[in-house]
């Protein structure tokens, strides 16, 4: 015993840059395994304080742990062989944890409670540099007993150190960082509790996927059926609204602001189809689906005049670097929708000429050479290899549908000078975070600019449409994740 507490004093003294007392070639194995049940208590012990009763043991946790100590135990072996003092391979990795459990009583536990109180208060960069001050100071602790095992040799007590915190901090670094307790429900295990019978499915849907199938063409045709007949010898702006992503409500949001802006300041009231993927409109809406989009502008062109009206199509979802938007609503098996896709889709009879087509999604940038035309007007809110941001369970609309929508096309009804007013705050707003710019694109011909000035001369004075999500998510900031 006084051994034990003799080593772990001296794992106290390396971790405050102190020479330990205790010759390394002394040690026995014993005492490496008998001082890893020390350690499975102190990890138990912070745990249960972290979480407060009912807790239990999580097993993943403790193989981590276990885990770790056999990392401890090549480091130790890694610094007595480069030392050539391979009598002191277990006392070096005794010692190596017992200065872990001091590190972990005496730094790293006081630097994640630290941490959890900064990212609460909204220092959200402190808690990396928490860990990084921490691991740092580990490595310059194993480089000054380095020092002390080789005192002439300063280059390969360096490199030792590093090859022996490379692998000892792999618990910090590489490995989960699943704590041994977790909390648990009433002091039962969450694991145990009673798996869902067939009468009761562990995730209720709030709609029958067949009848939602089944229902499409008649909600389609009925949207259609709604749609208004062009104007004779006046230009009329058809929209075609399409939130591709379920799993975020600011899809559907900027879906139903496009709805509501258009028809009130753009003069397109009964000239809009919203298509959404949303488990809570699946009664009232078609679906965003390829099969549904292509279904649609067929329709809108055989109502359409292609030599005065316009169409407007605006898509937002999550997009990959492979320039595919996401189209989902858990749990039916919906087509991505690809550049090629969508000139397929647009590719109508009659065709539609006279067209402006806006991809918000990140990489949205790859689908600009397949939309070009001689009268087509194409933006999107990234360049093909970049990202956009403001999507997630903290935004109510993302920062390119912002800019544009809300802020630019309230201050002129010009798709152009909309375009550059909202490149402009964008880039704003991504410099002010630190964010690498999504630099949106815009594909335009002096065609499609004539044909929307002469629809621009016949749209009346009308005031701005105000921004309120049909679906909010909570506070928008931080809504900068990327999409």
């Amino acid at each position: 015993m006084t051994f034990l507490l003799s080593t772990l004093m001296d794992g106290l003294r390396v971790v405050l840059l102190q020479r330990p007392r205790t010759e390394p070639a002394r040690v026995r194995p014993g005492l490496f395994f008998a001082l890893l049940p020390v350690r499975m208590l102190v990890e138990l012990g912070i745990a249960a304080v972290d979480l407060g009763p009912p807790w239990r043991l999580e097993a993943h946790g403790v193989v981590t742990l276990l885990a770790g100590a056999l990392l401890l135990l090549a480091a130790g072996w890694l610094l007595a062989g480069m030392a050539r003092r391979q009598d002191a391979g277990w006392g070096i990795a005794a010692l190596l944890v017992a200065a872990t459990i001091a590190s972990t009583i005496l730094v790293q536990w006081p630097a994640r409670r630290l941490a959890l109180v900064a990212a609460t208060r909204g220092y959200l960069e402190f808690p990396a540099w928490l860990f990084g001050a921490a691991a740092a100071w580990w490595l310059v602790m194993l480089a000054i007993y380095a020092r002390r095992l080789m005192p002439r040799r300063p280059a390969r007590a360096l490199a030792a150190a590093t090859l022996a915190w490379l692998v000892s901090a792999a618990p910090w670094i590489w490995l989960p960082s699943d704590p041994p307790l977790a909390p648990a429900e009433g002091g039962i295990a969450v694991d145990e509790s009673p798996a869902p019978s067939a009468e009761e499915p562990a995730h209720a849907l709030a709609f029958d996927p067949e009848q939602v199938m089944f229902d499409q063409r008649a909600l389609l045709d009925a949207g259609l059926g709604a749609l208004r007949p062009q104007t004779p010898g006046q230009p009329d702006l058809y929209v075609v609204a399409f939130a591709g992503d379920a799993e975020e409500a600011v899809f559907g949001n900027e879906a139903d602001y496009v709805q509501r802006l258009f028809s009130t300041r753009f003069g397109a009231q009964g000239r809009v189809l919203v298509l959404e993927n949303n488990p809570e409109t699946t009664a009232q809406r078609p679906l965003a689906t390829w099969t549904n989009l292509h279904y649609a502008l067929q329709a809108i062109a055989q109502i359409m005049d292609p030599a005065e009206d316009i169409l407007l199509v605006y898509l937002s979802s999550h997009g990959s670097e492979e320039h595919e938007l996401l189209v989902d609503l858990d749990p039916l098996p919906l087509d991505q929708i690809g550049p090629a896709d969508l000139a397929e889709a647009l590719a109508t009879e009659p065709p539609m000429p006279s067209r402006v087509v806006i991809v918000n999604a990140c990489y949205s940038g790859g689908f600009v050479d397949a939309l070009r035309g001689e009268s087509s007007l194409v933006i999107t809110s990234a360049r093909a290899d970049r990202t956009s941001f403001g999507c997630g369970a903290d935004a109510d609309i993302t920062w390119f549908g912002r800019a544009f929508l809300v802020d630019a096309l309230n201050r002129t009804t010009s798709m152009r000078q909309g375009f550059e007013l909202a490149r402009s705050q964008v880039a704003e707003w991504e410099h002010a975070e630190g964010e690498e710019p999504s630099e949106p694109q815009i594909a335009t011909t002096p065609a499609i600019e004539a044909k929307l000035e002469r629809w621009r001369a016949t749209l009346p004075e009308a005031p701005a449409v105000p921004f309120s999500p049909s679906n909010p998510s909570g506070p928008e900031e931080p809504g900068q994740r990327e999409y």
